[in-house]
């Protein structure tokens, strides 16, 4: 996937103890995420691709590359089907 993507900025965020909790408050969500996906909600601040993200996920954790991309394409997929992401 060459498409970028970018957290929605509008949605709040409280991180406690290195895990993000992410608020939808107009569908009166709450969504946790574990490490690895605070840190790529962190990334997510700007627009990145999912190579980029990949890329970033390996530097920051001992991961195989093929495992990170696989791993962070289904992650961006479950969170623009929440609505959480979007393409930038």
């Amino acid at each position: 996937m060459s498409d970028r993507y970018q957290r929605d900025a509008r949605l709040p965020f409280q991180e406690i103890q290195g895990q993000a909790v992410v608020v939808v408050p107009a569908r009166r969500e709450l969504h946790e995420l574990d490490e690895t996906a605070t840190f790529l909600w962190r990334e997510l601040a700007k627009a990145r691709t999912t190579a980029d993200l990949a890329a970033a996920l390996c530097a920051e954790f001992e991961v195989e590359a093929d495992v990170a991309e696989a791993d962070v394409r289904a992650f961006v997929r479950s969170l623009e089907e929440k609505g959480l992401v979007h393409r930038a």
